[in-house]
């Protein structure tokens, strides 16, 4: 298989949770009783790459084989449907109010819209050179596309056409979007910088400067309407606050940074520093203060996924088949389990509470304690 030329991190988990409620505190305390459990390893065609989850229909979405989509039915955990999408396809995104399922295509220069009532293309929108990550907002049901060759593109999520292409120029590169505040933030990775958009406007508010090499889709605390950046080719990671919009703030972690989830419930914010030589770290930062609560040693090559709703916290070992599964409340080890090789991708459906792990040639489907 020749998948689109990501780099490395990118081929990890990159968490984008949407809680939508917050959980009651004793719902939270029954949820923790039990610790999780693999419930099946269900073969798939290839590696799968990025993965996704509609909660309301609870169908996955995985890429695979470079222009593939393939689907699998949460409740069978069978696998129903493929799609075929565009060249080099690289991220996806899920509206979940529409039903519909969104894939760059980075060497097609598309992005292909898919139907999730029928698992059929819908159309492939010619979005310009290189797409690269992607995100929506779901309310407005509008999609934005990062460009690596250099623009941003805006699509309407109803019509599926381009409602504007902002030239921003180096490299950008992965998308977050605060539905609270209808703003957008997208890293560029050629100017080490975040780029916020108005999403009412559809007009650039401002770019500003953080880390070097910030290839890490950002995390978003929409309580605190602050936003954490990390930087992988720096020893620190970047704030902003979505408020001001001033200049970033530093969080010295000491490390290069690989991976970045936050749990809006708890205001805690993880990094991960791997995909180096050596073990990796994972930092819990406090997200009132910016500072480092616990830091933890992980393996060299990992993934990461928070789940709010148990307050745990998954690191996927990307060369063997473990799963290290945490205790946000201490962050302790509460148990180790064993997945289909390569323990990559990670999404997590907020409604069963179940997550699943795209593997080498598999998906392990985890259900988390209920």
């Amino acid at each position: 298989m020749t998948h689109v030329s990501k780099p490395l991190l990118q081929t990890k988990a990159q968490v984008r949770l949407a809680v939508g409620a917050h959980q009651p505190e004793h719902s939270a305390r029954i949820l923790q009783t039990h610790n999780p459990r693999v419930l099946k390893i269900v073969p798939v065609a290839d590696q799968v790459g990025d993965i996704r989850v509609n909660s309301v229909t609870g169908r996955v979405y995985f890429d695979h084989s470079d222009n593939q989509i393939g689907v699998l039915d949460g409740n069978t955990n069978q696998v129903i449907g493929n799609v075929g999408t565009g060249d080099g396809t690289a991220f996806l995104a899920v509206n979940t109010r529409t039903n519909r399922v969104y894939a760059t295509n980075f060497r097609a220069g598309t992005v292909s819209v898919i139907s999730g009532i029928t698992n059929k293309l819908i159309t492939n929108v010619s979005v310009g050179e290189h797409p690269f990550g992607i995100a929506i907002h779901r309310g407005r049901n509008r999609i934005y596309v990062a460009n690596t060759s250099g623009t941003i593109v805006i699509i309407d999520g109803g019509t599926n056409r381009i409602l504007q292409t902002l030239k921003v120029g180096g490299s950008p590169a992965l998308v977050a979007v605060n539905e609270r505040t209808n703003r957008i933030y997208v890293t560029n990775v050629g100017k080490d910088s975040v780029h916020v958009i108005n999403g009412l406007t559809m007009r650039l508010i401002k770019t500003i400067k953080v880390g070097r090499n910030p290839i890490i889709t950002p995390g978003i605390l929409p309580q605190t309407n602050r936003i954490f950046v990390a930087n992988n080719l720096s020893r620190f990671a970047s704030v902003i606050s979505g408020s001001t919009l001033g200049k970033s703030t530093p969080i010295q972690l000491g490390r290069r940074q690989s991976e970045i989830a936050v749990n809006p419930l708890t205001n805690r914010i993880y990094i991960t520093s791997a995909q180096q030589v050596g073990k990796g770290k994972l930092y819990v930062i406090n997200g009132q203060t910016n500072t480092i609560i616990r830091s933890l040693s992980i393996p060299t090559f990992s993934s990461l996924l928070v789940n709010p709703l148990s307050n745990r916290f998954y690191i996927g070992d990307s060369e063997t088949r473990d799963l290290f599964v945490y205790n946000g409340l201490t962050n302790s080890l509460l148990v180790k389990l064993r997945t289909g090789l390569s323990a990559g991708n990670m999404t997590l459906n907020t409604r069963s509470n179940r997550i699943y792990v795209g593997n080498e040639r598999s998906i392990t489907v985890i259900q988390d304690s209920r």
